[in-house]
């Protein structure tokens, strides 16, 4: 007999879910080769969220926060991870526009059978509330620790100068501070540290 919805949309997250771990990212595991994946990534920003804002922020809803890391990237299932170092704003425009067509396409999926998904990825999005703006904020560690535990494979692979890492990075970190990292200096104080952790790492500087 036919599956019950609820059967039938489980198996769909499923494969949702499947297809997102197969995506991935342009950083690297500790041994340097080993691709990190959506999955493998979604994962480190919701633990280190829920770490964070309990150690430092305890007024945030961890529950919200856990939500928003969990779903925070779902959209790349369909439109894959972009390389956002040194990206300019044409091609910015174009990740935002592949990543809203993807979110539609899971909205039509799951709208009817599981709506939570594609609500929490809009309500994220928004960034109207602080835990959505919190855990935008903490993933932009994330990056900056893969380069610390592989050596700066990235940079390495792309033949990047100091100089030239350091500079698109401190461009990138004070860009997120004025548009939604500005109420967690801590974290932007993470931020920088792990990007000097990340050059000493590479450099050697």
């Amino acid at each position: 007999k036919d599956m019950t919805e609820n059967t039938q949309g489980l198996v769909n997250i499923g494969k949702l879910i499947l297809a997102f771990a197969k995506v991935n990212r342009v950083t690297f595991h500790e041994d340097g080769i080993t691709p990190e994946s959506d999955t493998d990534h979604t994962v480190m920003v919701s633990v280190c969220a829920g770490a964070l804002a309990q150690k430092l922020y305890p007024d945030l809803d961890l529950g919200l926060v856990a939500q928003f890391a969990i779903v925070h990237d779902l959209v790349e299932t369909y439109c894959g991870d972009v390389d956002s170092f040194g990206i300019t704003e044409e091609d910015r425009v174009s990740k935002e526009e592949k990543e809203h067509k993807a979110f539609l396409r899971i909205q039509l999926e799951f709208k009817d059978q599981f709506p939570w998904i594609p609500e929490m990825i809009e309500k994220y999005e928004s960034l109207n509330t602080r835990e959505a703006r919190f855990v935008k904020t903490v993933d932009k560690c994330m990056t900056k620790i893969t380069h610390i535990l592989n050596g700066g494979t990235y940079f390495k692979n792309r033949g990047l100068s100091k100089d030239e890492m350091w500079s698109d990075y401190q461009t990138m970190v004070r860009d997120a501070e004025v548009k939604y990292g500005k109420e967690f200096p801590e974290i932007i104080a993470l931020i920088d540290e792990l990007i000097v952790e990340a050059r000493i790492k590479t450099y050697g500087v």
